[in-house]
Formats: C-alpha cells, structure tokens, sequence
C-alpha cells in the first residue's frame, strides 16, 4: 500500500472521524435507468456543487441497517452473499486499484470512511464535506422505492433537501434495466436470454417497484412540498439536454448559466440500439394500467409512451427487433403527426406540472 500512503495528508485520522452533521441540500431519488449518470455527472461538474465521487451512497435503503459491532459489519461485506455485498467488493477493487494508480490523499480518506467506516446518521452526513461555500448533494436511485416510514425520517433530518426524479418509459426503463442484470451480474449477452427468462426478471418485484412512479412521487411529495421535487423525463435529456440542466441548476440554486462540456454525451448508456419486440409488446401489456394513469398525471411525454403501449399491443409487430429509445422507431413522428406536434421541454418542479385533463 506504499503507492497510497504516501498521499495521506497529515492528521487523517481526524478525517476518519464523524464530522459536524452537513445533510445534502439535495437528493436524486432514482429513477434507475432513467438518465442519473449523466445528472449526476454534469452536477459533479458544476463549480457550486460537491457530490461525492461514488454516484450511490445506499444509506437509507441499505447501509442504515447495517449491524452495529465494527467487526461484524466488515466481515459480512467481505464473505457475505448478496447484491449489496457483492457491490461492496466490487467498488472496493475497483477504488484500491484507482488509488494505487491516481488518486488524492483526500479522495481515498474518503473512501476508507465509507467502505472501512461506521454506520448512522452522523456517519451518513460526515460523508458530505465540500470546501468552501457550495450545496452537497447525493444520487441514489434505490430511493424511489424507499417505504413512507423511511422517508419520514428523511424529512425530518433533512426538510429543506430539493429532491430530483427522473423518469422514463416504463417499457423502456425495464428492459434497460434487464440488460444491465445480466451484463452486469451474470455476464450473459440478451441475446442468450429465454423469452420465459426474460418474462420472469420483468416480473420480478424490485424491477415492477422501480417503474412505479406514481407511487414513488405520491410517497415522497406526502411529505416534501411540491415545489421542492424536480420531476424530470429522459426524452429532455436526449432532446434538450441544455434546457434540462438549465432548469435542474435554477431548482438547486446555483449558477444556471454554467455549461458543462459534453452535455449532450451519454454517459455509461449500456442498452443496445434494439429491443426485442416480443418483450416490449408484454411490457407494453404488463404497464399498460400504469401508462394509462402516468399520461392522464402528466401528459406529453407519458402521452407517447402510451401511444406506443397501445400500438404494439394491438399490432404486434413482425420483426424480432424494434428501434430502442422508442423515439428513434417510426411511431414518434406517428405520434407527432397524428397528436401534438412537435413537443417541447417538459422537466420542471411537480408543481409546475400541470395534471392532464
């Protein structure tokens, strides 16, 4: 560990330690699959905001729970199954090698502090500890799911926190999100993958409670005023990635003028350009309901992913291959003749967001 200690600054040990509670200014709630890389990248950007290099923090869904004893905790990051363990060793090797290799003495403190380091409130907020006057804030999109219980106690650490949510075709953001698990988690091409394998990850409950939007912004906003939820659609993203980030800056009151470079790049896209069209005609089925009650909320864009939802299930397409975002298939310029026009920018606060009649 030459390589790295020699980086330390001196008195590290008192960065290790819990610091005076700094809780984010902000929280970027999910959804997953739904463009928060490429937020959370142009957000690190900005000269006024500090964000932890690690985009997921998993406290309030996971690490809030982890066991008291030091030791205990350790040793079942190490040998223990599951997603969260096996996360944990992954970013581990994956830091140490960084560090070996580039890193600040700052920048491996703090990441001794989150994977070697306690657990609890003041722990979480010792996490956010920027130089200088900018706001803090933090990405995880496990938090879409969380339960009202746990963000009650959000709330009520944090009251003033602006909140981020991002959304995506549901359609969409299932099947991205199945890439992803078997890429990622059982090193399998989709290719390789069963329609009745595929039909039972859609399936699965933590895939359904991810897309379920309605539910996640009914729960966040019985406690969070409008005005301080930022509801974003990813279509913004690829369409007017500027305008987006623009209205994101103006929420979290910084600089809104500030243009990072790249805002138009995909960061970390891993879907392929296609879907398979038999898995989005039953997921067109599967959120057809949801679809329904997302465009009579908001509208625009939920307007489109129902129209799509509705042509494939009544006209399976013959293909095995669809175009994949949906936007790049013929049934957007369908939509846009046929319905609204063109549309334009959509993202804003929920309050700002006026229901459909």
């Amino acid at each position: 560990m030459r390589g790295i200690a020699g980086k330390l600054p001196g008195g590290f040990k008192n960065l290790l330690a819990p610091s005076k509670a700094r809780y984010p200014d902000f929280i970027g709630i999910g959804a997953q699959k739904s463009g928060t890389t490429w937020l959370s990248h142009n957000l690190q950007l900005h000269p006024e905001i500090w964000m932890p290099r690690l985009k997921e923090l998993h406290y309030f869904n996971e690490r809030i729970n982890d066991p008291k004893n030091p030791v205990s905790r350790l040793h079942g990051k190490i040998t223990g199954e599951g997603a969260a363990n096996r996360r944990w060793r992954r970013q581990v090797r994956s830091r140490l090698r960084r560090h070996w290799n580039n890193s600040s003495g700052r920048e491996f403190l703090w990441d001794l502090k989150y994977y070697a380091g306690g657990r609890g409130d003041r722990w979480y907020a010792s996490l956010f500890r920027p130089d200088g006057e900018k706001i803090v804030g933090e990405i995880t999109p496990a938090y879409s799911m969380l339960e009202s219980e746990i963000v009650a106690s959000v709330y009520q650490k944090m009251p003033r926190a602006k909140i981020v949510f991002l959304m995506r075709n549901p359609v969409e953001r299932a099947w991205s999100q199945l890439v992803m698990r078997f890429g990622r988690s059982k090193q399998r091409d989709i290719a390789t993958v069963t329609e009745k394998e595929l039909r039972r990850n859609f399936e699965r409950e933590g895939s359904k409670s991810r897309t379920d939007y309605l539910r996640t912004l009914e729960i966040w906003s019985s406690f969070y005023p409008e005005d301080q939820i930022f509801t974003g659609f990813l279509e913004d993203i690829h369409f007017y990635p500027e305008e987006l980030l623009n209205h994101v800056y103006e929420f979290l009151g910084v600089d809104a003028s500030f243009r990072p470079r790249g805002i138009g790049e995909r960061v970390h896209a891993r879907s392929a350009g296609r879907m398979l069209a038999e898995s989005a005609v039953y997921l067109s089925r599967l959120y057809r309901e949801e679809l329904v009650r997302l465009e009579q909320r908001f509208g625009g864009y939920a307007s489109f992913w129902l129209y799509c939802a509705e042509r494939l299930v009544e006209n399976p397409p013959e293909e095995e291959y669809l175009p994949y975002p949906l936007w790049e298939s013929a049934m957007w310029e369908q939509w846009i003749k046929e319905g609204p026009g063109r549309p334009g920018h959509q993202s804003g606060p929920l309050s700002s967001m006026k229901i459909a009649s």
